[in-house]
């Protein structure tokens, strides 16, 4: 096993989910990569596909265990067999799994992610153009979350916490958190799992200390819902369960493959004939900038922290913070869309920046000395940045998967609204 020691797996099989940083190609340019996907057969070409029968968590199998991931809740992850070595949840997926990141990633208490797509064979994912990716029924989706020593080299030595889940059933996405207990394989934990005492040197060189937890499986869907505007007591519209990473935005970037391959993500899974309706105009696609802990503020222009504070508010926030009047279903929005704050990446700043918490006052009780969620020229009386900052569970947020605080990502938040517009609340 390559962990110098262990702690959890969760894992979210379903679709595809969330993923790390890395390098980004020039805006909206195809990169050129060391060599396309193969385009003899499929990515997925072998891979299997669920048969329609009742699953076996036992089942002898060479590849992926289909029919358990669609019918059982297994009580270890190999079970499923989805990777070729059950105790290393972070390379060498079974047959069909391909690799995936983020280029803006949600933070979740400094770990490390190590994220895959399952697709069955003979089936393919749609191009969204802001949305995830409409993946089909059969897709698993895991994220492996691993703690590193030291932030400034997370190569060099993890401790795994945890693997994540996704799969996208009969009837919608099912969330499963396995963690990583002994070296050999990782355990369901259904009802989460809190870890005292964990810590890390971030990029600053300091020390930081902290709790983690691996959530419950029922507390998945507090993020990865957007609920209906119900019109009444007869509206019987339940929430909609849905991955938050894998947006054409995020996955515009270029990914270095196991085989050496270098080429952007969202052309590699058309490609490789996992993705359809790809544009053949990458102009057209969203893209998200590239921030994670190694970028440096000060290099940054305007325009490209504002993308950046964009893109980390989005889908740090978004998944919550969003509104119904642009491309969800209709009548549904986010959990906190009802707020004010509506923080997506595709919604225009100029047109309302109040959606922005601009000017505007917390609704959530608030706290003293922070008279609005953000107040253009003083990030040190905005709320927004001061729920952030905090690891109260009163005010901070996201209010799951962070018990510390992600300084480089309050840094950014910080420069952006001292660099916005100069408004009605701000200072003097």
């Amino acid at each position: 096993m390559k962990y110098y020691y262990t702690i959890t797996a969760v894992i979210l099989a379903t679709s595809f989910l969330l993923s790390a940083c890395g390098n980004s190609d020039g805006d909206g340019e195809v990169p050129g990569g060391s060599a396309p996907p193969p385009a003899s057969s499929a990515l997925n070409a072998g891979a299997g596909s669920p048969s329609g029968a009742e699953g076996n968590c036992n089942a002898p199998t060479s590849g992926v265990n289909w029919d358990a991931l669609m019918t059982e809740t297994c009580p270890t992850l190999s079970d499923y067999n989805l990777f070729t070595d059950d105790r290393d949840p972070t390379a060498s997926p079974t047959r069909g799994g391909v690799p995936y990141d983020l280029s803006t990633a949600l933070f979740s208490d400094y770990t490390s992610k190590y994220r895959f797509i399952f697709v069955p064979e003979g089936k393919k994912a749609t191009y969204s153009a802001s949305e995830v990716l409409e993946f089909p029924e059969g897709t698993v989706i895991t994220k492996t979350f691993a703690l590193p020593e030291n932030t400034a080299m997370r190569d060099q030595g993890e401790r795994v916490i945890e693997t994540r889940l996704l799969i996208h059933r009969a009837d919608g996405w099912a969330a499963l958190p396995y963690y990583w207990d002994s070296e050999s394989d990782a355990t369901l934990a259904i009802a989460g799992k809190r870890l005292s005492g964990l810590s890390t040197i971030n990029n600053q060189g300091e020390q930081i200390t902290f709790d983690y937890t691996v959530p419950k499986a029922a507390d998945c869907s507090s993020c990865h819902s957007v609920v209906p505007n119900l019109a009444g007591a007869d509206d019987e519209r339940e929430q909609i369960f849905l991955p938050i990473g894998p947006k054409a935005r995020y996955l515009n970037k270029d990914h270095t493959y196991a085989d050496g391959t270098v080429y952007n993500q969202l052309q590699y899974m058309a490609e490789g004939g996992l993705l359809t309706d790809l544009p053949s105009d990458f102009q057209r696609i969203e893209k998200a900038p590239v921030f994670n802990d190694e970028v440096s503020l000060a290099a940054l222009s305007e325009d490209e922290l504002n993308d950046a504070a964009r893109a980390y508010l989005d889908i740090n926030c978004a998944h919550c913070h969003r509104g119904s009047d642009l491309t969800l279903p209709p009548d549904y929005a986010g959990p906190a869309g009802s707020s004010g704050v509506q923080l997506e990446y595709n919604r225009d700043f100029a047109s309302d920046p109040k959606k922005f918490g601009v000017c505007k006052e917390p609704i959530a009780g608030g706290q003293d000395g922070y008279p609005y969620d953000v107040v253009p020229g003083n990030p040190d009386e905005s709320y927004l940045l001061f729920r952030m900052k905090t690891v109260d569970s009163r005010h901070k947020m996201p209010e799951l998967a962070r018990n510390t605080e992600h300084r480089e990502g309050a840094a950014l938040i910080s420069d952006w609204i001292d660099l916005l517009p100069v408004a009605g609340c701000s200072p003097g």
